[in-house]
């Protein structure tokens, strides 16, 4: 065992690890238990955790589950209206909640809906790819949900992208490599400059490897995939040390029970990688998808 994975199995915080993918679903009434959580996972050494939250202004309480899967365990906005709870848990987290804001119900101007949102608090974008029900969270989608078309869905996406690039923003992009290959190379060739973490290993390693191998400012991260990270070692060993300036610490983890990241610290512990290929998940590489958001979420307190 290496000195600092040492140091984070017995507490060290000077590790600074950072959890790039988090949601919310937490109302304002579970701080408490939010903030003692938040504690024990800096006692491990994770110091911030980059949580998104969702914003609706517009759709009703049969609609919004289109694009949430049935199960969710919601203990925040009945509508998924998250940004006062987030933001407010993010500030009395003094910097350890990196807001991100989940752009699924966006609707209307995104430029301007965007720049509104960032200006209240957020320090980050998360988007999710859903335009049909063929999808693997199993929902209806956006299109169906919005009553709109598959190519403008595509456009909101491309504005959503094209202000992450001109703004500085970190992206996190759920889209199965899969099964819309094409857009995800159409995005990246269009946005190269955009830092964009697409978790759970694009959702297939094999078809999303050529993108890691061709996009340097593309990331990845193993949420989700606990189960298969201890079933499979060797195989998420070789991947995560062949990618090992690619991949991030990431977690998946609900706001109201963030100490689950933990689970996932033990997992990739368990690999037994390099302490220098740990050091790079943990910290270097999140580091460096995240940019400017953690000082801006600093400044939050």
């Amino acid at each position: 065992m290496g000195v600092s994975e040492t140091k984070m199995r017995e507490g060290g915080i000077e590790s600074s690890i950072i959890d790039v993918h988090a949601h919310c679903f937490t109302s304002k009434a579970l701080a408490g238990d939010v903030a003692s959580q938040l504690e024990r996972l800096k006692g491990r050494g994770i110091s911030h955790v980059a949580v998104a939250g969702m914003v609706n202004d517009r759709f009703d309480e049969e609609q919004i589950w289109g694009v949430v899967p049935d199960w969710v365990d919601n203990r925040g906005d009945a509508l998924f209206d998250e940004a006062s709870d987030l933001l407010a848990h993010a500030q009395r987290s003094k910097g350890a909640i990196v807001p991100l804001l989940d752009t699924r119900y966006l609707w209307g101007n995104v430029q301007a809906t965007l720049a509104r949102y960032m200006e209240e608090g957020f320090c980050g974008i998360k988007g999710i790819y859903l335009p049909d029900s063929g999808n693997d969270l199993g929902v209806k989608g956006v299109p169906d949900t919005f009553g709109i078309t598959v190519a403008q869905y595509r456009k909101r996406e491309w504005e959503i992208f094209s202000y992450a690039e001109r703004n500085n923003l970190t992206v996190l992009y759920h889209i199965d490599a899969r099964r819309y290959g094409d857009v995800v190379a159409a995005l990246l060739a269009d946005f190269p400059k955009v830092r964009v973490n697409i978790p759970h290993f694009g959702i297939g390693r094999k078809a999303f490897a050529p993108f890691l191998d061709r996009y340097p400012n593309v990331f990845t991260d193993f949420s989700g995939l606990l189960s298969h990270m201890r079933e499979n070692q060797a195989s998420y060993r070789d991947f995560i040390q062949h990618y090992q300036d690619r991949v991030c610490f990431g977690s998946d983890a609900i706001l109201y029970k963030v100490e689950g990241s933990l689970q996932y610290l033990d997992a990739l512990h368990d690999l037994r990688l390099p302490e220098k290929v740990l050091h790079k998940v943990c910290v270097e590489n999140p580091n460096k998808l995240m940019g400017n958001a953690l000082s801006a979420a600093d400044k939050l307190a």
